[in-house]
């Protein structure tokens, strides 16, 4: 994923109000900007951090510019948009890096819930298959760990596969590593307790986790190489 216009750097301030982050340019000029990620950002939030943004290019948007990515001062990089990573997961999927998969489409209602699955597709071995799609930013050195902040709808997103998966269908987490020091992804149970029972529930009822390491750059973000899931 190619970003379609050059990032800006900046220098960050502050995060608030979830949604909201002022930053300072090289110039010196202070502005607020969109911040993408209604998650706790633990490690990639920090002030004095080095971050790049994307400029819109409208002016009449109440916040031009969207937060990116960050770097730590152990210079990992971290793509703090979670938007990202559904279309990293598109590119891998259709690039048949994770399996080949056919007739690949996004956001489609499935399940007793009428839920949106991220991707949905089908096999080589003509199998409809459910993938949803979680990005990762959560690190302790090269752990990572999902999620970062408790979170019911993970888990309903995983009830929800589960369910799928019963019915005879494929059913996946794809866990998109967007932080460049992680080398593994587990569910955070010191986070979240029910989010990691509800993982071994959902494996055991046969929901495949897979998760995805990507190259990280001012520029673009590649998807790199599987890596495990425990």
């Amino acid at each position: 994923m190619k970003f379609l216009n050059p990032l800006r750097p900046a220098v960050l301030i502050k995060r608030y109000k979830r949604f909201l982050a002022d930053v300072q340019l090289p110039n010196g000029d202070v502005i607020t900007i969109h911040c993408p990620n209604t998650g706790a950002m633990t490690g990639c939030a920090r002030p004095g951090m080095k971050v790049w943004i994307s400029d819109s290019g409208n002016p009449k948007r109440k916040y031009r510019y969207t937060w990116e990515l960050a770097e730590t001062t152990e210079g990992d990089m971290i793509c703090v948009n979670t938007q990202r990573a559904n279309q990293i997961a598109g590119e891998l999927l259709q690039q048949g890096m994770l399996e080949p998969f056919t007739e690949l489409t996004a956001e489609q209602k499935y399940g007793y819930d009428n839920r949106r699955i991220d991707w949905q597709g089908i096999d080589a071995n003509g199998n409809l298959t459910f993938i949803e799609v979680k990005s990762v930013t959560l690190a302790v050195q090269q752990q990572g760990y999902f999620p970062d902040t408790v979170s019911e709808r993970a888990r309903q997103h995983l009830a929800s596969l589960q369910t799928m998966a019963s019915e005879g269908h494929r059913a996946m987490v794809l866990y998109v590593v967007l932080h460049s020091a992680i080398r593994q992804v587990s569910a955070a149970e010191h986070i979240d307790a029910k989010y990691a029972e509800a993982c071994i529930m959902a494996k055991q009822a046969g929901v495949e986790f897979n998760a995805i390491q990507c190259q990280i750059s001012a520029e673009e973000i590649k998807p790199s190489a599987m890596i495990c899931v425990k």
